[in-house]
């Protein structure tokens, strides 16, 4: 079952006449500082770089193993989330983004009870929520091919293999497409 998207919720309770002003076209997503992705699947992308969390992001901070091999070095940071139900902290996100390009495992630590983590990229670069979505993505893709059983899927490890399968992304889940 997809995620429920609360965004949309934000009208509940509230007068259901329709308003006379004209529709305009949805304007393109500026690029962000940083993402938070909370343990509850919601994805919140943040343009001040000066929030609870990013304090902590350095350029000193390690960039997961295929992150780093594809160059779309992403930092990750946990901001402490604490919860009495232990599956409210599970990130699956900040997990894939995590995976060992060797195994096909993420470390331990980021296997189960993540909470909210703050995303950002190590080279400072524009952050749009397509290069989340496209390295998230694609570690689910990295993750199906380990499933086959016939090992790590290396050919795909390269910025060249990650821009061909955007490619081909792109188009089949309609994204807009931004430059990485």
């Amino acid at each position: 079952m997809p995620p429920i998207d609360y965004s949309k919720w934000d009208n509940i309770d509230t007068d259901s006449e329709p308003e006379a002003s004209p529709q305009q076209a949805p304007a393109a997503n500026p690029p962000a500082a940083h993402a938070c992705l909370a343990a509850d699947g919601y994805i919140r992308f943040e343009k001040r770089t000066a929030s609870r969390g990013m304090s902590k992001l350095s350029l000193s901070d390690s960039v997961p193993s295929v992150p780093g091999l594809i160059e779309v070095p992403l930092v990750l940071d946990r901001t402490g989330t604490q919860s009495v139900n232990e599956a409210d902290l599970d990130n699956q996100i900040a997990t894939y983004l995590n995976i060992d390009a060797n195994s096909g495992f993420a470390p331990p630590d980021w296997q189960s009870q993540v909470g909210t983590v703050v995303v950002a990229r190590k080279d400072r670069k524009p952050f749009y929520p397509q290069h989340l979505e496209g390295v998230w993505m694609f570690c689910d893709h990295i993750l199906d091919l380990f499933g086959e059983g016939d090992g790590p899927p290396r050919w795909l490890y390269s910025r060249q293999a990650f821009e061909e399968w955007w490619d081909v992304y792109v188009p089949r889940y309609d994204v807009r497409k931004v430059k990485l």
